[in-house]
């Protein structure tokens, strides 16, 4: 009785395995299972595929270097004029609307880009290398650029090799962005006016201030390296009463040291 139940289970067992490769259940089975342990691949929604760029109009050509060279020197006067515009109510702020690090991305990106296509990839990785900036530091320059729309970039993807393909699953990966330069009017406007006047375009009167600290800190440091018998007589009493009250201060740290360690002295030994 015992044998005949066996005998029964196989049959069935080997049914159901017979009716799951016929319709193919099995098949899919297997691929599900193999998709489930695979890592899933992201790629970015509206991704284009390599290849695709010029349908996409990712690249925008270079006339000439020039062109480029007065790209990069536009974005310089803008950083100047955003920075002294922003000192006026915050004095101690570093950056403008680009910033140095943003400076140093277009001068790597200048270098690095096919004049003819305007084809230009690089990697984070690569910038990083290019530029000597650090990953955070290259992702906020760069937010910092498209928000001035001065570059814009495409994300994109392209298929994965035969020999790296094992089951089921994407055939395609995220490969690197696709960046072009978008050579806004008002940069063109702020290097036109400069070669008009053959001067930097400065704002005035926020630039103008800016200028006239920075001159009054130059004269400073330049009067400090200066002898004593080069300076006016006001200027050799203000530096010599400097000078004593500097040394009149050490000499009463030193006495203040002095007598606090003499002090620790006394109760340690009352102790």
């Amino acid at each position: 009785m015992a044998s005949r139940d066996r005998r029964r289970e196989v049959r069935m067992t080997t049914s159901i395995g017979a009716v799951l490769r016929s319709t193919g259940l099995a098949t899919i089975d297997r691929a599900l299972l193999a998709r489930a342990e695979k890592p899933r691949v992201k790629v970015w929604a509206g991704s284009i595929a390599v290849g695709h760029e010029k349908r996409a109009k990712a690249y925008t050509p270079i006339r000439n270097a020039r062109q480029m060279r007065e790209m990069i020197e536009a974005a310089k006067l803008y950083e100047r004029q955003t920075l002294a515009q922003r000192r006026t109510t915050t004095p101690r702020i570093r950056n403008g609307a680009i910033g140095q690090a943003g400076i140093q991305i277009i001068e790597f990106l200048a270098r690095v880009i096919d004049y003819s296509t305007g084809a230009l990839f690089p990697s984070l990785h690569t910038i990083m290398d290019g530029t000597g900036l650090s990953k955070n530091c290259v992702v906020q320059a760069l937010s910092r650029l498209k928000d001035a729309r001065i570059i814009d970039w495409f994300r994109r993807y392209e298929p994965v090799p035969d020999h790296e393909t094992q089951g089921a699953g994407p055939r395609i990966k995220q490969a690197t962005n696709a960046y072009r330069f978008l050579f806004p009017a008002f940069l063109s406007k702020i290097f036109a006016a400069r070669r008009r006047r053959g001067v930097a375009a400065d704002p005035a009167p926020a630039c103008e201030q800016y200028r006239q600290i920075e001159a009054a800190r130059d004269m400073e440091r330049m009067r400090d390296q200066l002898p004593l018998w080069e300076l006016t007589r006001e200027e050799r009493d203000k530096r010599e009463l400097a000078d004593i009250l500097a040394s009149l201060g050490q000499a009463i740290e030193a006495k203040e040291r002095e007598s606090s360690a003499s002090e620790d002295n006394r109760r340690r030994y009352l102790y």
